[in-house]
């Protein structure tokens, strides 16, 4: 094989050995323990199960929040073909496959812009080894983690284009982006699209100062095309989505209460909820400057150790000081710092000194932006002037996470840096200068923290309060906080000496003192010093369990099993041992008024918020005061919205019986009465004043369907089939029948038909469907049909065939002026090389 290819697949091959031997237990058939896939297996249960029962793919789903649509929980989008090289790779175990693309890709982006591939390789370990990736993948994100792989590629090809190679940057961003949107992550697109809008800014600028607007134009023109094709790609992931979206808590509310906090987006406070602070900036250089996370293992290093071992079970107090609470930062929960690492900060204040024109200003002002955003709340002016005026800013919480793209600018950098004295193309006045300026910069900010840590603030986190409510006594606080100091204390002198090594190496490989191929390995020492033992006190080998325990995440309990000999068809299940609304484990059995999801239906959740938590603390109050067995048909009737759902079932006890509905409303039923009201604010107050079982609350909007009409209930109606996409029941009446369904209303992919014949339903009772039947003996069908996926599947199968086509037709121009796919090497260029 030529030695050239070979270079360049070598370092590949240890990135794969390197991610490898750090997640080693996937190997020994272990998976990582990770809550959010804990919570992702109740939700999607019954999809997996339908799957597997029928070989159909399921769209919606009936065990979370009485149902929703399955689009941003698992659902298999089709048409996208580009997805079928990535599915390869990720075939691999996870989390190596992830890792491995998260390393390679940053290594091919820099291995096609020009950096010597062995720096490319110590760019890569230097990007792929920082912390976030690992904190993030820890937690259960994975869709996060698989996405923010891709922004490498993606701004590979964005500069290719704009460096005049059009074409092939043109079609190796729309493969990356497509890769990107089909990881469906789309708050991390979105970000990765703000640092692709600040290149297209700095380009511009330069474009005029250049006097190159035409080529800037034609490449703008071309990439904007790659992006359409992306999208087009990607079609029937998009569409549903979108489509789902106006209608979730991301969308605009009809209510309108609380006027200053609507907007069609999230609210603001929830929006800005996690917000970083300067610290916990800063936490990207000194990882512990906020004492790291929730539960720090210090062990016998620990003041805590040392006060508790000398007054109880050394055994005891090493367990605790094992688990400390050190974090006290302003997040609500941190499972870990989002760390950079000491030498790749430090390469990125070097590069501002070193790198030169448009590339440094891009990379400044991704920086630049990407940390003013992430300040959010303590930020407002900037945070509010986002959420009100640009576009789909408002449909993203976390906004600390668009530290991505500043971690990504800041790597990028280091690169170009590093690549530049390689090939030594700064004069020797300009390194010197860099190297004292970055080394004082850098290293002077970490040993100030060293010698001054009460700069970084006065060691106490709100979670100090619940720590003494709990019996801590007043020592052990101060134990616990002046380990905290210690921490900060210690990482900051760590980082110092990390900076003053990796100062150590440039200017030896400057003066020649050291060769290039030794300065190249000690950068990756320093590099893997400094990021393994870091990363592995958040995912490491004791991370992994069994995967027959992430199979089976949940233990089924009395009062399930009691549940499940209820051979009705179709009922709810409201578990009060748990909070309901962040609760998956009772969708992993049963059909749950609550669930776990961030992207609910609005109008389910405004119904939470004015009935279904009311109700469930009226109806706590009334168990805890005792229940006899004659009252518990009181109970249920005194909670209308939970009635109306269905709710038949309630678990107040694992270990014991459930509280069974005596009298359940069915999963459809007649009404006799019906109000006509003006708005939404109407609808969602009238619901405290009906009695489901005979009335309806229904907006006017909807009059159409029950105007002039009057009805009488006899009759019946029994569900058949009920599959989640897909409802049938029998009717029978004498007479035209307001038929209720404890169903959640989606009309934009649920279609009515009666007797097989397309039938108009409507919304009543906020969030419920119904229809007017006819007299007479008929059969009621409801079928999850969404046009959105079926029609969007079928433009990404036709923009991934134009993909193809163009794909093919570059190769076989490349090769055609090239003699093959690899350019020829020149003759001087040989020459001048030797």
């Amino acid at each position: 094989m030529n030695k050239k290819i070979v270079s360049y697949i070598l370092p590949v091959v240890l990135l794969f050995i390197t991610s490898a031997i750090y997640f080693a237990p996937v190997f020994e058939g272990k998976v990582v323990q990770q809550s959010d896939i804990i919570h992702y297996k109740g939700m999607s249960k019954e999809i997996v199960d339908f799957k597997k029962e029928t070989g159909e793919n399921t769209f919606w789903t009936s065990t979370m929040f009485s149902g929703m649509p399955t689009y941003l929980i698992t659902t298999i989008y089709k048409g996208n073909l580009s997805k079928k090289i990535i599915d390869v790779i990720l075939k691999i175990p996870r989390p190596v496959s992830y890792h491995l693309l998260f390393l390679s890709l940053f290594y091919l982006m820099l291995v096609l812009l020009g950096v010597n591939p062995w720096l490319s390789l110590a760019g890569a370990l230097a990007y792929g080894f920082t912390s976030f990736f690992f904190v993030v993948f820890e937690a259960g994100h994975n869709s996060k983690s698989l996405t923010i792989t891709y922004i490498s590629l993606l701004i590979a090809g964005i500069i290719l284009a704009y460096k005049n190679k059009r074409l092939a940057g043109a079609l190796i961003s729309t493969l990356a982006l497509s890769w990107m949107i089909a990881a469906n992550h789309l708050q991390m697109t979105y970000y990765a699209g703000i640092m692709v809008l600040i290149i297209a800014i700095v380009y511009f600028i330069y474009a005029i100062r250049e006097k190159a607007i035409i080529p800037f134009l034609k490449s703008s023109g071309i990439l904007a095309a790659a992006a359409v094709l992306a999208i087009g790609m990607n079609i029937s992931t998009l569409w549903p989505i979108y489509e789902y979206s106006k209608d979730t808590i991301r969308g605009k509310s009809e209510l309108t209460s609380d006027l200053h906090k609507k907007s069609d987006g999230l609210d603001r406070d929830y929006i800005l909820d996690y917000s970083y602070d300067v610290g916990e900036a800063l936490t990207a250089f000194i990882p512990r400057l906020k004492g790291g996370s929730m539960s720090e293992p210090l062990g016998e290093k620990s003041q805590v150790y040392d006060l508790l071992a000398h007054g109880q079970n050394k055994q005891n107090a090493l367990r605790i000081a094992n688990n400390l609470p050190l974090y006290w930062g302003s997040q609500p929960i941190a499972g870990g710092p989002f760390y950079f690492g000491a030498v790749l900060c430090f390469l990125f204040v070097f590069g501002l000194f070193i790198v030169q024109g448009k590339d440094k200003w891009w990379i400044v002002a991704t920086v630049v932006v990407s940390f003013a955003l992430s300040l959010g709340k303590y930020f407002p002016s900037l945070s509010n002037l986002m959420i009100d005026y640009f576009p789909l800013y408002n449909k993203f919480r976390d906004v600390k996470n668009i530290i991505v793209i500043q971690q990504f600018a800041m790597a990028f950098m280091g690169a170009l840096a590093i690549s530049k004295v390689y090939k030594r193309e700064v004069s020797d006045k300009i390194f010197n200068k860099a190297l004292l300026y970055s080394f004082a910069i850098a290293g002077g900010l970490a040993l100030v923290f060293a010698v001054i840590p009460g700069l970084a603030g006065d060691f106490t986190a709100a979670s100090d309060a619940r720590l003494l409510q709990a019996g801590w006594p007043e020592q052990l606080l101060d134990a616990l906080q002046a380990d905290r100091k210690m921490v900060l204390q210690k990482d900051a002198f760590r980082t110092f000496i990390f900076v003053a090594l990796a100062a150590g190496v440039l200017w030896a490989f400057w003066k020649k003192k050291l060769k290039a191929e030794y300065a190249l390995a000690l950068w990756i020492v320093l590099i893997m010093a400094d990021m393994w033992p870091t990363n592995k006190r958040y995912l490491n080998n004791d991370s992994f369990v069994a995967k027959r325990q992430m199979n089976n995440p949940y233990t089924l309990s009395k009062a399930d099993e009691m549940i499940l000999q209820d051979d009705a068809l179709s009922y709810r299940v409201l578990n009060l041992t748990v909070n309901p609304f962040t609760d998956a484990s009772t969708s992993y059995f049963h059909k749950s008024i609550g669930g776990y999801h961030a992207a609910k239906l609005k109008r389910y959740q405004e119904l939470i918020d004015f009935h279904i938590s009311p109700e469930i603390q009226s109806m706590s109050r009334m168990l805890n005061n005792g229940l006899a067995p004659d009252q518990v048909s009181m109970l249920f009737d005194s909670t209308p919205a939970l009635k109306m759902l269905n709710t038949k079932h309630l678990i107040i006890n694992p270990n014991g019986a459930p509280v069974k509905d005596p009298a359940p409303l069915g999963n459809a039923w007649f009404v006799n009465n019906y109000e006509l009201v003006e708005n939404a604010d109407a609808e969602i107050d009238a619901l405290s004043e009906i009695n489901p079982a005979d009335q309806v609350v229904i907006d006017q909007r909807f009059e159409q369907y029950v105007s002039g009409k009057t009805y009488q209930k006899n009759g019946s109606i029994e569900l058949q089939v009920s599959d989640p996409n897909y409802l049938k029941y029998v009717f029978n009446s004498n007479s035209e029948q307001l038929t209720i369904f404890s169903e959640v209303y989606y009309d934009k992919g649920w279609n009515a038909y009666i007797d097989g014949k397309e039938a108009p339903y409507f919304r009543v009772n906020y969030v419920l469907r119904a229809m007017s039947v006819p007299a007479g003996e008929h059969i009621i069908e409801f079928k999850f049909e969404p046009q959105s996926y079926f029609l969007g599947t079928k433009i990404s199968y036709a923009s991934s065939i134009v993909f193809i086509l163009l794909v093919l037709a570059y190769l076989g121009i490349t090769i055609k002026n090239n003699g093959g796919l690899l350019t020829k090497p020149q003759k001087h260029a040989e020459t001048t090389q030797r």
